[in-house]
């Protein structure tokens, strides 16, 4: 087999999606690359035999093997059972912190306006007017949009890191609890989709899922829209995923000390 068609052998192509996935010691990836090759290409040959044309015969062996997502999920058990047990909190994780969130911030905030509305209340809870929070002169108060969006960055984080008269546990709320959001975004993201195992995706994504929840709130009247809240977000998410990163630098010294052993016995 001439080398540019193996380079481009969508065997190859195939092995290199399934071990730039795996969580485990180069040595292992190795090894696993290793034993499929001799089964892929033993079955290419045979079907080469058979009258098959290269391509037609790379893809049968490669559906005879497996499915790409179920045979990565397999390797990832064997070279580390601990990443599978990871993955799968995770996925719990993720559910129960996508729950927790479109709740506090959507829809528990929309049932106090709807009971606020029935009860007659003049005030809008989560909003200023210039009457604070006492009066509301109706969605098209404009004069309320004005007091509860920012597009000056650092404006508001500026201002509860150094007025005076700001409540300190206020501030500290808003400020840790924004940096907080979407920490676990970025955390659990990477170990359920590949795509997201790189920070440009994870800051992309982060930024735009916080821009579109202040929005909503704005739109809805039930938060402000504050650009310092969507950077604080952005970091959040970011220092999420380094702690991903290190999960899995943790991980690779396991496997890797494993290697160590396995060589030395």
């Amino acid at each position: 087999m001439g080398e540019g068609l193996y380079l481009t052998n969508p065997i190859e192509q195939y092995i290199r999606d399934i071990i730039s996935s795996l969580t485990c010691s180069p040595m292992e990836k190795q090894e696993i690359a290793d034993e499929m090759r001799d089964h892929l290409y033993t079955s290419y040959e045979m079907l080469l035999a058979d009258g098959y044309k290269e391509q037609e015969a790379a893809q049968i062996a490669i559906r005879s093997f497996g499915e790409s997502k179920h045979m990565k999920a397999g390797f990832q058990q064997v070279v580390d059972p601990l990443y599978g047990w990871l993955r799968k909190l995770a996925w719990i994780g993720f559910w129960l912190y996508s729950f927790v969130v479109v709740w506090k911030l959507l829809i528990e905030r929309m049932i106090n306006r709807v009971l606020h509305y029935t009860h007659g209340l003049g005030n809008r809870p989560y909003i200023f007017t210039k009457y604070g929070f006492n009066e509301y002169n109706g969605f098209f108060d404009f004069s309320a949009w004005e007091m509860n969006v920012n597009f000056i960055p650092l404006k508001t984080i500026v201002f509860y890191t150094s007025a005076q008269h700001v409540n300190t546990d206020i501030a500290i709320n808003n400020l840790m609890g924004n940096f907080i959001l979407l920490l676990p975004l970025g955390l659990l993201l990477p170990f359920l989709f590949k795509r997201f195992q790189k920070l440009t995706s994870i800051t992309t994504l982060a930024f735009a899922a916080s821009a579109i929840i202040e929005v909503v709130q704005f739109m809805l009247q039930i938060g402000m829209a504050d650009i310092d809240d969507i950077l604080l977000n952005t970091v959040g998410a970011v220092i999420g995923f380094y702690s991903y990163k290190m999960i899995i630098w943790m991980l690779s010294l396991r496997t890797s000390s494993k290697d160590r052993k396995y060589s030395i016995d």
